[in-house]
């Protein structure tokens, strides 16, 4: 690193030919080694300021370290929640008060220590849990001390899982897919019928759930997902197939919701897990997953022929340069290749 002529400021350059400021110092004894912040938002003058604060509030005890791994945990929470989805935050708690909590929750950050962890995830990795969720454990930990107890070496670095194929694997058969799309299309349950549907199209539950009818117009045959509503943070026109523009038209209770609760509300996880569990009974397909309808749609596009750009465009995944490239035909791409793959129900 280059010192600066301020105190315990120094910097190096990062890949952008940027630097990034980084403050040092000693308080009763213990090193501190800090990374403030990049240029043009961070100068040597404010990383300087920026040092006394953090030195004051150390010895004032507002740091982090003066918490438990509870505490510092729901501040990490607060902190990243508003810029990630529901399920992040969901999967994140569940996380952390099924397997952490009760092994770091009453510590202070420095009594941490990585065996205790690696422990844990070893327990859950000949316990029978898929790497993948032990790899959670590992996520949540990295997470904690990258933007809340940065003063820290980051343990979550020091945590050992053995590699694996993260890759979902989806296969169905034509007859299969069939029958299934014929128990959503004919659901008793109008109500059923459009959500189910929906995902039909490629999309996730929370974005239905949430779905309003000021964001649906019938007569163009598009609707929106809001970009607070998306995976993605980001706005989704998409197309919908006649035969979800036909159902639409027959419902006549249009309050707030597309498909709304008992009383008038946003319609329950719960009830929406019921409903699928009838479903995929019905048509034989009892270990299909909520989710694999959004594979589904997938593995049949790939096998209609259509590129990854173009189920991108259905899926709502995010996108790099490549898919930019189809930006200004998004629409039409996403309606061809939902033709494509309910050609197949014909």
């Amino acid at each position: 690193m280059t010192k600066t002529r301020y105190e315990g400021v120094m910097f190096q350059m990062n890949r952008r030919d940027k630097k990034v400021y980084y403050a040092r110092f000693k308080i009763n004894g213990k090193a501190y080694l800090r990374k403030i912040g990049e240029e043009p938002h961070i100068n040597a003058k404010t990383a300087s300021q920026m040092r006394y604060d953090m030195i004051d509030g150390i010895k004032l005890g507002i740091s982090s370290s003066s918490n438990t791994m509870d505490k510092i945990f729901v501040e990490y929470v607060k902190l990243r929640a508003p810029s990630l989805s529901e399920s992040w935050e969901y999967n994140m708690t569940k996380t952390y008060n099924k397997h952490l909590k009760s092994v770091i929750g009453n510590l202070m950050p420095h009594q941490v220590e990585v065996n205790s962890i690696q422990g844990v995830m070893n327990k859950m990795l000949d316990g029978g849990y898929a790497p993948s969720t032990v790899k959670q454990v590992k996520d949540c930990i990295s997470g904690v001390y990258t933007h809340v107890l940065k003063e820290y070496e980051n343990i979550g670095k020091q945590l050992y899982l053995p590699k694996f194929d993260n890759k979902i694997y989806f296969e169905i058969s034509d007859d299969a897919a069939k029958a299934l799309y014929t128990e959503i299309v004919t659901n008793k349950s109008m109500k059923w019928r459009v959500f189910f549907s929906f995902l039909l199209h490629g999309r996730r539950r929370g974005e239905i759930m949430k779905l309003k009818w000021s964001d649906v117009n019938v007569e163009e045959g598009y609707y929106v997902i809001r970009s607070e509503n998306s995976k993605t943070k980001k706005h989704i026109k998409s197309p919908m197939m006649p035969f979800l523009v036909d159902m639409l038209k027959g419902v006549s209770d249009r309050k707030v919701y597309v498909v709304q609760g008992r009383y008038g509300d946003m319609v329950s996880k719960s009830s929406v897990d019921l409903a699928w569990v009838k479903i995929k009974f019905a048509v034989g397909l009892p270990d299909m997953r909520l989710h694999d309808l959004r594979h589904m749609i997938g593995f049949l596009a790939v096998n209609g022929g259509a590129s990854l750009e173009e189920i991108a465009q259905v899926l709502g995944h995010d996108n790099t340069a490549t898919t930019k490239r189809y930006s200004n035909m998004a629409e039409t791409t996403a309606k061809t290749t939902l033709e494509r793959v309910f050609k197949l129900f014909d």
